[in-house]
């Protein structure tokens, strides 16, 4: 059997990034991807990531197809929650894979083998805790924990997001479920996820058992080198390494240097993918490498958030 496929529904334009996301998944052969879009733009899709197009009517239809109830789905924002069942619906594409997951496309991937090696995974049913990226086991069983307590139906009839898909504050989801069912379950954060309302990187890391983020401003710099995503910060004088699982870039208008889409190595600063000033990086060099630019993304977030909210009060 095939290892995984991580299956992501995306309906309108992709990113500005998303040839960058499809380069780290061309790094990563073990792993597959099943994209399913209406976004027809000529990507250099990998050998291992199948795009399937069709409309956001159809994938509604396919969804409401399994549940007896009629379900709250009039935007593609609203499939977040529908994720943990993707196991049921897509059960059909995903039978010669021993596990599965769902994925952002805002991310870039580091080496998964690294991470996700085969006697890994062999310890657990669902690895991860943020829907950023989740793994299962592909048995039946797993596949249809989301039915277990019966939540799912409030979640799939309501139109607003109920945040089933990830842990998060004290929300009923499909993690929590799959910890009351007895499975087992990895819960360690190994991304590199940013604080949406912070225009420089300031990184948060979710620890699961107080359902909080811890933040970390240091000044880092996060390259992608060769399919392997890695960080660069000073400790005690000395210059660290960390090896990443992905790099989450949420609520992020990035621009890309073109330059970049062929390079070996490119770094990631807030706003943008960039060539690196150098081929060495060590403590000489790392205090002259540009790690900020310019942003408006703290501005553009408020907006948008402030936006939404007369929305409401407008519906109101």
């Amino acid at each position: 059997m095939k290892k995984c496929c991580f299956i992501l529904l995306y309906f309108g334009r992709m990113p500005s990034g998303f040839p960058l996301f499809l380069r780290s998944c061309r790094c990563n052969p073990s792993f597959d991807w099943l994209i399913i879009t209406d976004d027809r733009t000529a990507y250099d899709y990998p050998d291992n990531v199948h795009c399937h197009y069709c409309s956001f009517g159809e994938i509604r239809q396919r969804l409401q197809s399994f549940f007896a109830f009629p379900i709250a789905l009039s935007t593609p924002y609203k499939l977040c929650d529908f994720r943990p069942a993707y196991g049921m619906v897509f059960e059909e594409e995903l039978r010669d894979y021993r596990y599965w997951g769902y994925c952002d496309n805002d991310v870039i991937f580091g080496d998964l083998e690294h991470f996700l090696s085969d006697a890994h995974m062999e310890n657990y049913d669902k690895l991860f805790c943020l829907g950023h990226l989740v793994v299962f086991r592909n048995t039946e069983e797993n596949n249809r924990i989301f039915l277990s307590e019966g939540v799912y139906r409030d979640v799939f009839t309501t139109e607003k997001n109920q945040i089933f898909d990830e842990c998060y504050c004290n929300r009923s989801n499909i993690h929590d479920l799959f910890l009351r069912c007895g499975k087992r379950v990895y819960e360690k954060d190994l991304s590199a996820n940013f604080d949406i309302l912070s225009t420089n990187f300031v990184r948060i890391t979710f620890q699961s058992a107080s359902r909080t983020f811890v933040r970390d401003a240091a000044e880092s710099l996060y390259v992608w080198d060769n399919g392997r995503l890695l960080r660069y910060y000073q400790r005690n004088g000395e210059l660290e390494t960390e090896d990443l699982l992905y790099i989450h870039l949420q609520e992020r208008i990035m621009r890309t240097d073109r330059r970049v889409l062929n390079a070996q190595r490119y770094k990631i600063v807030p706003n943008a993918f960039l060539p690196l000033e150098t081929d060495c990086i060590n403590a000489a060099t790392f205090p002259h490498i540009r790690k900020k630019t310019i942003s408006f993304h703290l501005l553009r977030y408020h907006c948008k958030w402030k936006l939404r909210k007369l929305k409401r009060l407008f519906r109101r």
